[in-house]
């Protein structure tokens, strides 16, 4: 285990990001935000001294469902990879509690929150059934929900001549900066969240090929099945898309071009994707 430094505004973590390991704040203090930096931006929770996070990640094996950023210069942060993670616990057994609290806080927040909507969905679809007018609660309720639900569209246009320029523009830019890295057992078998704008278009496959392209049938499919996951408050399209990780960034699509197209065309912010990249040695 090893403490760590960070400056007010460094990031411990990003949302989506990889990484196996938890922290235990040992001075200063650590934001939790969804969707950081941008104008969703939302901080859901301020961590102090002596409390834990990042323990989903190494326990799960999963992507970070949020972003960390260090709130104050000198912020001291405790290390926990996957190896000490038992001898840690053996250690300060106390602390097990604190997250098992901490786990079932968030559960319970959860369940809340979803029957909170559910009861509110169907306030609103017994006044429109009746023709009875909406409360000012039940109407603002409604706004938060819409509010919650609403997703900043990809800017382009159309699914043709200008589906094409933004493709062959994905392509140029990209040309020549394209290098397969070796990924861990761990990273091929997980799913991921990926954002659609960090994934390119592989040139090598018929959707790239003006006189083949994207079929216009396929993409309005996956957007209807998109708008139906919307009318359910869902923000991910659940069928992964097939990627290889590329150096020094971004993502190669192998599998699911037209899934990729629909998710711009929709305004999704995330698409699941499994990584195909070649083991490490």
């Amino acid at each position: 285990m090893k403490d760590v430094s960070f400056h007010a505004g460094d990031v411990v973590f990003r949302e989506d990001e990889m990484q196996l390991s938890m922290y235990e704040v040992r001075k200063g203090s650590v934001g939790i935000y969804l969707d950081y930096g941008t104008e969703q931006e939302r901080q859901l929770t301020v961590l102090k001294e002596k409390q834990l996070f990042g323990e989903m990640g190494l326990l799960e094996a999963a992507p970070r469902s949020a972003t960390a950023v260090a709130l104050q210069d000198g912020t001291f942060l405790r290390v926990i990879d996957e190896e000490e993670f038992n001898a840690f616990f053996q250690d300060k057994p106390e602390l097990l509690l604190q997250i098992l609290k901490q786990l079932s806080a968030r559960i319970r927040e959860n369940t809340e929150k979803y029957e909170q909507v559910c009861r509110t969905l169907a306030e609103s679809v017994k006044a429109d059934r009746s023709g009875a007018e909406k409360s000012t609660e039940l109407t603002r309720q409604m706004e938060s929900i819409g509010a919650e639900a609403k997703k900043k569209p990809v800017s382009y246009a159309g699914l043709r001549s200008s589906f094409f320029a933004y493709i062959q523009e994905d392509l140029d830019a990209y040309e020549g900066k394209r290098e397969v890295v070796r990924t861990s057992l761990l990273e091929r078998l997980a799913v991921h969240r990926l954002s659609p704008e960090d994934m390119h278009v592989n040139p090598d496959d018929e959707f790239a090929n003006p006189r083949v392209g994207p079929s216009d049938r396929i993409i309005n499919e996956y957007v209807d099945e998109i708008k139906m996951m919307r009318d359910e408050l869902w923000d991910i399209f659940p069928q992964p898309i097939v990627v290889y990780k590329m150096k020094p960034e971004g993502y190669l699509i192998l599998n699911g071009h037209h899934r990729w197209a629909a998710t711009l065309k929709s305004g999704l912010r995330k698409v699941r994707a499994t990584i195909m990249n070649p083991p490490k040695e």
